[in-house]
């Protein structure tokens, strides 16, 4: 996941200059102070999921991460040939479906009918959510559900838009878009929409950031004029360290020692925790 500058940055230094030395940059490759900024308190539940046995992208997950307090739920939004939306991370049935019959198994979840694909049990007994079941489920919260678009295109993120749209959902929603050049389209559809980018450099930042979107991740890269930047246009920075050996507390401080916002992990319940304990 984490590659050049942000790997020296995150294996090499960051377990030892966290607890006790001062923040320091990478920009340009040389080390240097900068000044802290405020601990960040938010948190993303990768695949809606803090691991206490659901399974990834259920409404198990979802009402765990919850009652959690976790604000930010990513899940992966695909369409079926039929058009219906649903919620799965794998393009075909593998290992999240173990009770999937023998029949099915590396089947394209995309060609099941929407009856078939109601009935395969994911690895806890539950069922793979429509999006309009997770969106019924967060309506009463304070949730935000981040959708991860798979096979990203417009046939994919706007009959999603409008269907956030047509329920009244629009700000329970932050619609994570994977290339900069599709923002402008979203935006003529929903002005308000909400909408996190992946950056994966400076020129990429700055049209984010002229489109004023309300998030940035900065996607296998780490810069602290990148976060400088992105604050003082009023845009959240994102890292994502889930599914890696990154994601542990020593690196969620560093992070946030840095000034990132929000940390996309596979334990957000304890990201939260261990932001609260430690914040000034």
């Amino acid at each position: 996941m984490c590659t050049g500058l942000f790997r020296v940055a995150v294996l090499a230094l960051a377990s030892s200059l966290v607890a006790c030395c001062p923040p320091f940059s990478l920009e340009g490759g040389a080390l240097s102070t900068s000044p802290a900024l405020p601990l960040a308190t938010l948190a993303v539940a990768h695949r809606a999921n803090i691991h206490r046995g659901a399974s990834d992208n259920s409404l198990r997950a979802m009402r765990e991460s919850i009652a959690a307090g976790v604000p930010y739920l990513e899940v992966d939004v695909r369409q079926s040939s039929s058009g219906d939306l649903f919620l799965f991370h794998d393009g075909s049935l593998s290992w999240q479906n173990s009770d999937a019959p023998w029949g099915l198994r590396g089947e394209k979840v995309n060609r099941l009918s929407p009856s078939v694909r109601a009935t395969i049990p994911l690895n806890d007994g539950e069922h793979i959510p429509l999006l309009e079941e997770a969106l019924d489920l967060i309506r009463p919260t304070g949730a935000t559900l981040q959708l991860d678009f798979k096979g990203e295109s417009d046939e994919n993120v706007l009959p999603t838009l409008d269907l956030v749209q047509s329920r009244g959902q629009l700000q329970q929603v932050l619609l994570q878009i994977r290339d900069v050049s599709r923002v402008q389209t979203v935006l003529q559809r929903a002005p308000s929409a909400r909408i996190l980018v992946r950056v994966k450099s400076m020129s990429e930042l700055d049209e984010a950031l002229r489109l004023r979107v309300e998030f940035v991740e900065l996607e296998r890269w780490f810069s602290p004029a990148a976060i400088e930047r992105a604050h003082g246009a009023g845009v959240k920075v994102l890292i994502n360290v889930s599914n890696s050996r990154f994601d542990q507390p020593g690196i969620w401080r560093f992070f946030r020692s840095q000034g990132v916002d929000t940390i996309m992990t596979d334990h957000a319940d304890r990201s939260l925790q261990d932001s609260a304990h430690r914040r000034p």
